[in-house]
Parts: C-alpha cells; structure tokens; sequence
C-alpha cells in the first residue's frame, strides 16, 4: 500500500494527465463517426469490389493502348521479380545459418537501458496529451485562420509537431534523466556504410515474405470480395495537388518518419522490453504494436514481418542505421507505387 501511494505522490503530474487523456478519449469516442461507415452493407462491398474490378479492366485497357507505359509497368515488374530472386537466394544462404545460431553481424552491442516501461509509458502518455492539445488549438486556429480548416494541412502539422515533440520526449528521459549516450538508443554513426549495407541486404532477403503475405491476403480478399479502406496517409497523396505539399509530405513520410518511429520502437521501446521479457518476445511484441498502430487491417501482417526484421537487425548491429535503413527504402518504394498509381490515374 505504502509503495502504491508513494507512486501516486511521485508520478501524480503524468496520473492526471493520463485522466485527462482517458476523458478527452471518451468524449470524442462518443461524438466521433458514424459506426455505419466501418460496417458497410453487403450491397455498398459488393457495389466496392465491382468497381475494383472496373478498375483493374481500366488499367488493363490503359497498358494496352499505351506502349510507353507498357514498357514501364514491365521494367518495373522485372525489377520486382529480380530482386524477388535476389533475395529468395540471400534467404536460402541465410536461414540456415541464422536457424543454426551461427549468423553474427554485431558492429557495436546495443547497451542495456537504463529506462524501463513506465518511462515509455510517459512518452506515451504525453505524446497522446498534446495530440489533444493540438486537436483543441487547431479547432480555435480554424476560426481565425482558413488553412486550419483543410484536412491534408492539419495532418501535416500534426506528423511534424508531435513526432518532434516525441524526439524531445524520448531523449529526455534517456540522456537527461538517466544520463545515457545517445549510442544507448541506436544512435551512432559507427561502421556506417557496413549498417548500410546489411539494411539493404536485410530488406532484399524480406521482399519474397512480403509478396507471399500480400499473396495471401489478395486471395483471401479476392475470395470474400472484401475492399479494405485506404490509409489516410494514402489518400493525403491520391487526392493532393499542391506540389510544396507534396514534396514535403514525401520527405516526411519515407525519410523523417522512418527515423522517428526507429527511435521509439527500436532504441526506446525494444530497449526496454527486452529488459523483462528477452530478445524474441520484444521483437514480437515491438513488431504487433508497430503494425497495430498503423491502424490498418490487409497491411497488418506485411508491417508486422516488417518489424520484426528491424528489430532483428538493430539488436544484431546495435545501431539504428540498418533499421532505419530498411524502414526507409520500404517507405520510399511505397510512396514510389502510390504516385505511379496517381500519375496513372486509375484510384
């Protein structure tokens, strides 16, 4: 009892705080969207999966009639296939070795941490409390300025203030509380190239998974006709026309954004967990969260498989480079696809 009291005494500022968030949750909980949409009628999905189909008979139609693009989509499709073989060869090499516990790339060992689940937890506490921060301001700038009134330019601001107050966050309570290294969170420029190098080598060897999972879940979606919703970052990029924008939402989403969210998951989270439950259970715990928190359904186990290469690879070389590496080179194929996508014209 004693040690419960003197816990809330300590931690009453991130108790309250935490209250708040839960109340503020519950409110637009209760006055958000219309459940409706997330339970379509089985006529609106079959209405969807027909004009999916359309779709594909459009684009068909399109590279048939234009021989430029022909030639693209089939450059494209060998360069898929190669590095699909490319990388089924790295895994043949591979597996058996790692499977054998004989696969060691260690350049620098990451460090125990020092911090433990409760300062993740205020990370995340905080983090989620100014995400309603802002949600407030943006809701009285609107009022005052128009461009606050646009979805794409609040979703910009959002990503850009809250994953920097999260670099904040996250380096406080490593090297100002506990007095760390930035090293102690992956952060270190030793034997760069050679990181480098394994996070592309890493990410090859993942793409003939990714392609058998995708496999899957195109079967099983083409099977119970189910049309997933796009992501919102998705649709940010389908639907924007300002060039400005564009640019500096490319630039977040496949270089800035994979070097935050590395930070959090790999250097403070995965540091943290591994300090209760071990190597294997932090990687499968940091990998569900990772994918789960990417709130979207068919991607679920891609990202999942994603992340478990990552924190693989980071506990393997001990630093972020890799990690970040793969993150990157994943982001920016996916932002490549969706504008290929958008340049075509068939969303």
């Amino acid at each position: 009892m004693k040690i419960a009291l003197k816990f809330l005494r300590e931690e009453r500022l991130y108790i309250l705080i935490l209250i708040f968030v839960l109340i503020f949750n519950a409110i637009i909980l209760s006055h958000g969207e219309d459940k409706a949409k997330a339970k379509q009628p089985v006529t609106a999905q079959a209405s969807a999966f027909e004009s999916q189909e359309a779709k594909k008979h459009e684009m068909e139609k399109l590279l048939a009639n234009n021989e430029n693009l022909f030639i693209i989509f089939s450059l494209i499709s060998f360069l898929i296939l190669g590095i699909t073989l490319l990388g089924l060869v790295i895994d043949i090499i591979i597996l058996p070795v790692i499977l054998a516990g004989r696969f060691n790339i260690r350049s620098l060992s990451p460090p125990k941490a020092k911090w433990n689940m409760w300062d993740v937890c205020k990370v995340a506490i905080l983090f989620l409390f100014f995400g309603y921060i802002m949600i407030l301001s943006e809701a009285f700038l609107s009022r005052i300025l128009p461009v606050f009134k646009t979805g794409n330019f609040r979703m910009m601001v959002n990503s850009s203030v809250l994953d920097t107050l999260a670099v904040v966050f996250i380096i406080y309570f490593t090297v100002v509380q506990y007095k760390e290294p930035l090293a102690a969170l992956g952060i270190s420029a030793r034997n760069f190239l050679k990181n480098v190098f394994y996070g592309v080598v890493g990410y090859i060897a993942l793409v003939p998974v990714l392609i058998l999972i995708l496999t899957i879940i195109a079967v099983i979606i083409n099977m119970t006709k189910y049309v997933p919703e796009r992501q919102p970052v998705v649709e940010l990029f389908l639907k924007e026309k300002g060039l400005a924008f564009l640019t500096y939402s490319s630039l977040f989403a496949a270089i800035i954004g994979p070097m935050i969210e590395e930070l959090f998951f790999r250097g403070f989270l995965y540091g943290a967990l591994k300090k209760y439950i071990g190597i294997f259970w932090s990687m499968t715990a940091t990998a569900v969260l990772f994918a789960a928190l990417h709130a979207h359904m068919v991607g679920f186990f891609p990202i999942m498989a994603l992340g478990i290469l990552l924190a693989y690879i980071y506990e393997k070389t001990g630093t972020l480079v890799s990690s970040i590496t793969v993150h990157m080179i994943h982001n920016l194929s996916m932002v490549f696809l969706v504008f290929l996508i958008k340049r075509i014209g068939i969303v």
